[in-house]
């Protein structure tokens, strides 16, 4: 060490002094800045907690509404007015949620069975609302929306509802099925050029022999 190093003021201690004397010229600003730092996090924990218990509540409700439609489907029986009421719980006591987004589409499906197309129509309106277009279920209103409005009559609505699930990222899962729905309103709407277009389309997106044979008989039929 050189007489230099000797008499000039060690560096970590100038740092040191200067930051003490920050923290006593401004205590007050620092106690706020410091209260207000954890009041944001207990607040966004607790609405964490509070979004995850609502998720997890309106998860296990649309569970019992979803099983007992399937109890349902088994046995064969009518509809139980019951297991709709459950879906209109999910809906009404947690809006926000992702169950209620997914009870929306079964409401769709269900009142569609139950011929009550209105009902059904805003049901699938009110899914696609909260949905993102990259969820599968997008695609899925979508479609139920284009079968309302196909046994309306309502076939330009139809081809859009359609067109539009055939537009969702996921859509490629339903391709087929979306390509075969586009055709047939087009043959509703006596374009039969474009319903062939389609139906072709449909048949190298198909891998089931029965669909095959089905579409192949609609573009002979047409042509």
């Amino acid at each position: 060490m050189t007489k230099k190093d000797l008499t000039q003021p060690d560096s970590f201690q100038l740092a040191l002094g200067r930051i003490t004397a920050f923290i006593s010229e401004n205590k007050s600003k620092i106690y706020i800045a410091m209260s207000v730092a954890v009041l944001m996090l207990f607040l966004f924990a607790g609405w964490y907690l509070y979004r995850n218990n609502q998720e997890n509540n309106a998860q296990m409700l649309y569970t019992q509404a979803h099983i007992a439609t399937i109890r349902g489907s088994l046995s064969g029986g009518q509809l139980d007015h019951s297991t709709l009421k459950l879906y209109q719980d999910v809906v009404s006591r947690y809006p926000d949620t992702k169950a209620a987004h997914l009870a929306h589409y079964r409401m769709g499906n269900i009142f569609y069975r139950l011929d009550d197309i209105e009902t059904s129509i805003k049901s699938y309106q009110a899914c696609l609302k909260n949905v993102s277009r990259n969820n599968e279920l997008t695609t899925l209103a979508y479609i139920g929306l284009g079968y309302c409005y196909e046994s309306k009559k309502d076939f330009k609505s139809a081809l859009e509802s359609f067109e539009n699930a055939a537009k969702t990222k996921s859509a490629g899962n339903f391709e087929s099925i979306n390509l075969r729905n586009i055709a047939r309103i087009h043959e509703e709407l006596n374009n039969r050029e474009k319903a062939i277009e389609y139906y072709k389309k449909a048949l190298e997106k198909t891998s089931d022999p029965s669909v095959e044979q089905f579409i192949k008989r609609k573009i002979s039929s047409l042509g």
